[in-house]
């Protein structure tokens, strides 16, 4: 094994098998031989298998494109920027939050990771909230405008994660916002 930690590569491979698995059935046997490290290792540096996903998941949520949503002057272009890095950490993290929402109420020890994903979150909601607020958007829970959005982003995501022979297009993030806007946008 080597003396060299990739902590990304072990980050990355934790989070894929947590996402493909679930928290239960994760286990660090199988990261270490994923990563290619020895599983001692693991226990040495973060104690458990629960600080072990936490902190990786934590620092996949940091990396995400999602964590930097701004708001500008532009609302389809906001509304692009943000369905645009929602799709990118689906596809980065292979649905990570889905399982992550799954998982959490059965798994208290998860918690910790759910309070990293929600500053994320409420970004996004302050973008839908900003925009209704210039009377860009219809009025409404921006929550609920937010979760409207990212929908389709969700069920497409989960139907590439089920490896279903089904024909799904090609993400068009511009197709989505201009969907979206043809229900929400103020008049």
């Amino acid at each position: 094994m080597p003396r060299y930690i990739d902590v990304d590569g072990l980050f990355d491979t934790a989070v894929a098998v947590f996402a493909e698995r679930g928290y239960r059935a994760t286990t660090t046997q199988e990261i270490a031989s994923r990563a290619g490290v020895n599983e001692a290792t693991l226990f040495r540096r973060y104690g458990d298998k629960a600080t072990l996903i936490n902190t990786a998941l934590t620092q996949a949520l940091a990396k995400a494109q999602f964590a930097r949503l701004t708001t500008t002057d532009d609302v389809t272009a906001d509304l692009v920027a943000l369905a645009t890095a929602y799709a990118d950490a689906n596809r980065n993290y292979g649905g990570a939050v889905g399982t992550l929402l799954v998982e959490m109420p059965r798994h208290a020890e998860l918690r910790a990771v759910m309070a990293a994903f929600m500053p994320h979150l409420l970004n996004a909601v302050h973008v839908i909230a900003t925009h209704q607020d210039r009377g860009e958007l219809t009025p409404g829970d921006p929550v609920q405008k937010l979760m409207i959005l990212l929908a389709p982003l969700m069920v497409f995501g989960m139907l590439a994660r089920s490896r279903a022979e089904l024909i799904v297009s090609e993400f068009d993030p511009n197709a989505l916002v201009a969907a979206f806007l043809d229900g929400h946008r103020a008049s």
